[in-house]
């Protein structure tokens, strides 16, 4: 399993989770460190396949790891960013693999993000030919559409339907709790609203390869297992070369 080190996190606000300790991904060629303080969301799931797909659970790395290579993939304020879009919707589907996820679940998953980078502008440079990316894609949405469209549309006229309800009984109960002088907690669109957090800065992202005298240095931290827990002082005493080459 390529996750070397084990998930420790902390709620933030709202959805948002903060890692309390680096987590380690082993890529073929690359050790992906995603440092402590990282801000996560773990895996970004629309909430009409929710009753599908979790959030957390067995995603809980692989959203974590993606966030951070998406977010290093969009990076406008410095060098090319280490991270191409393809490969990081691959490295995604690779670590919901290794966390055991199946090959469809996988794939559905692995078609969503990438139809949400085709949607942002990043369609990604590295890879095959388009064609081929056409064509892998087109028939994991077609694989999609004709395994959970029909539930998931029923699921959708559900939390139309939810939604409705919870208008109903929030809209009296709010005068309730105002008399009692309370603040009401209302639905969407009109509930707690939570600022935009700012993209991380580089540094919560370390990209080490691994036959690098870095390298080398992490996998001495790990260990052979894969439970080995890294503090994230420890990763600066890795080489200052490493360090400055892996931002």
């Amino acid at each position: 399993m390529p996750f070397r080190t084990p998930l420790s996190v902390r709620h933030d606000i709202g959805e948002e989770w903060c890692l309390l300790e680096p987590v380690v991904f082993e890529g073929n060629r690359d050790f992906f460190v995603i440092r402590q303080g990282f801000r996560t969301d773990f895996a970004s799931i629309p909430r009409p396949v929710r009753w599908l797909f979790d959030t957390a659970g067995t995603n809980s790395e692989p959203g974590v790891l993606h966030d951070a290579l998406w977010r290093e993939s969009k990076r406008t304020d410095g060098p090319t960013p280490r991270v191409d879009p393809w490969d990081a919707d691959g490295l995604f589907r690779r670590a919901l693999r290794e966390s055991g996820a199946t090959a469809l679940t996988r794939g559905l998953m692995w078609i969503a993000v990438r139809a949400a980078a085709i949607a942002a502008g990043r369609f990604g440079r590295s890879g095959p030919p388009w064609p081929v990316k056409a064509s892998k894609m087109a028939g994991m949405a077609s694989v999609g559409v004709v395994t959970v469209g029909a539930p998931t549309a029923v699921a959708m006229a559900g939390r139309v339907f939810y939604w409705v309800v919870e208008w109903i009984i929030a809209g009296p109960w709010a005068l309730v709790e105002r008399r009692r002088g309370r603040q009401p907690n209302l639905p969407w669109p009109l509930g707690p609203r939570h600022e935009d957090r700012e993209d991380p800065p580089r540094e919560h992202l370390l990209v080490i390869p691994i036959e690098s005298p870095g390298g080398r240095a992490l996998a001495a931290m790990l260990g052979s297992g894969n439970d080995s827990v890294i503090h994230d002082d420890q990763l600066d005493h890795l080489p200052s070369e490493t360090l400055e080459s892996a931002y």
